[in-house]
């Protein structure tokens, strides 16, 4: 069982993560005309920005906290600065750009993503949408917030039609559930490149629910908190549970996910084809 985090300890490092989210938006405004781009081995998008706001928030996190370790989206140039993931209690997770491809084409739907882990389990999770102003915190046990206000998920009046945030990737069982949701009256479905902003707004209300194949602890690990501070349910694709990340596995694996209000998640579960965990 994890032992309780001193309060002091949980604000001390929400508010570093609050500061360094908000300092990322600042990176990104400032170097918005000035980037270079191009594709990883996977083929997806990074550009030098990734890399810039990544350095930045990891030179931060060794500084204040050289015996906690790092999972980070990019490589992470100095290794050495931090402990090892594996053995480790703290961990923090960093998605230092969350909608690359949004950013390069000048689409405005982009962000950080922070989490802290105990052991796996996420303590603190902040997102920061850039465009909108937005800044969604949460504490494990102390709720969540939308720029220092309360957030609660939505939950769906009878006769509401279901905003659900769907992922871009085509893989087969991503093709399957959405051939099921767009042929569902009420189904209304919202893509907006970020699966952390996805995650927040299942936590803000703005969206009941989410669902993505191919995300990464670093896309969710910090959505993963916000979510349940929320009041939300967030499972695999089973109805199993996500929690604790395993810290010891090649975290570029597939961590799939479902989430919603606490009233549709199981109408959700039924959607998707059993035994995809």
């Amino acid at each position: 069982m994890i032992g309780r985090m001193p309060d002091s300890l949980n604000q001390d490092m929400l508010a570093l993560a609050k500061c360094l989210a908000t300092e990322a938006a600042e990176i990104a405004r400032t170097r918005r005309k000035n980037v270079e781009t191009r594709r990883k081995t996977d083929t997806s998008i990074v550009t030098d920005l990734d890399h810039a706001i990544q350095d930045r928030i990891l030179a931060a996190i060794a500084e204040a906290y050289p015996d906690h370790a790092v999972l980070a989206e990019e490589t992470v140039r100095k290794p050495s600065a931090h402990a090892d993931p594996a053995s480790a209690r703290y961990c923090w997770v960093v998605d230092p750009l969350d909608g690359t491809r949004n950013y390069a084409s000048g689409f405005p739907f982009f962000g950080t993503a922070l989490a802290v882990l105990d052991r796996g389990r996420p303590r603190i999770g902040v997102v920061s949408e850039y465009n909108l102003g937005h800044l969604y915190a949460a504490v494990l046990d102390g709720g969540a917030t939308l720029n220092d206000q309360p957030l609660h998920v939505n939950e769906p009046a009878k006769d509401d039609d279901w905003l659900l945030g769907i992922p871009s990737s085509k893989d087969a069982l991503t093709v399957s559930v959405l051939r099921t949701w767009v042929g569902t009256d009420g189904f209304v479905l919202r893509n907006v490149g970020s699966t952390a902003v996805h995650l927040a707004m299942v936590a803000s209300g703005a969206l009941v629910g989410a669902f993505a194949k191919r995300s990464k602890i670093w896309d969710i690990a910090a959505g993963v908190l916000l979510v349940s501070e929320a009041g939300g349910v967030i499972t695999d694709p089973d109805g199993g549970n996500l929690l604790p990340f395993d810290l010891g596995v090649d975290p570029n694996e597939d961590i799939p996910f479902l989430a919603a209000t606490p009233g549709i998640h199981g109408r959700l579960l039924e959607t998707i084809p059993r035994g995809n965990r």
